[in-house]
C-alpha cells in the first residue's frame, strides 16, 4: 500500500490557514487526497470528490451524516472517542484504518488530520479536516 503525501497535506493546511474563507474551494480542487470536514460532533460539513470516489458516494450524499457512516460498527465508539479527543487536543497521528465503503466492503486507508476553528461558519467550534489516501487496486 502506498503512503499519504504528508508534504501535500502540509501545503493544503497552509493554503486553508492563509485563506479560511476559501477552504471549500481549496479542498474541492484536491484530486490526489480525499478530504472531508467534520464539525465538533463528527458530522460531515464538506467532502471533496476524491473522498466520495474512495467511499463510493455521490456528491453531497455524505453532507450532514455522521462520519461513522464509513466506519465498521465495532469501531464506532473508539473512533468517536478519537474524534472527540482530536477536537479537544487539536492533534492526531497519521495512521492506517479499516473503513467501509457504501457497498459495505472493508477498505484500508491512511489518514491524517488538521484542526481549524475559522472555516465553514463554525460558530466558535472546531472542525476536523481529514486527509485520506487510498490505493486503487
Amino acid at each position: 500500500m502506498g503512503r499519504i503525501n504528508i508534504h501535500r497535506t502540509k501545503e493544503i493546511k497552509s493554503e486553508i490557514a492563509e485563506n479560511p474563507g476559501r477552504a471549500g474551494d481549496i479542498i474541492d480542487a484536491e484530486q490526489e487526497l480525499g478530504i472531508c470536514v467534520t464539525d465538533d460532533k463528527g458530522y460531515y460539513t464538506h467532502v471533496n470528490q476524491r473522498y466520495n470516489d474512495i467511499y463510493g458516494y455521490e456528491p453531497a450524499e455524505l453532507k450532514g451524516k455522521h462520519f461513522t457512516a464509513v466506519v465498521p460498527p465495532e469501531l464506532h465508539a473508539k473512533l468517536q472517542t478519537a474524534h472527540d479527543m482530536f477536537i479537544k487536543n487539536e492533534y492526531e497521528i497519521v495512521r492506517y484504518w479499516d473503513v467501509v465503503n457504501k457497498r459495505g466492503e472493508t477498505i484500508k486507508i491512511q489518514a491524517a488530520a488538521a484542526f481549524f476553528d475559522n472555516i465553514f461558519d463554525n460558530k466558535g467550534k472546531g472542525h476536523k479536516v481529514t486527509f485520506v489516501y487510498h490505493d486503487e487496486d
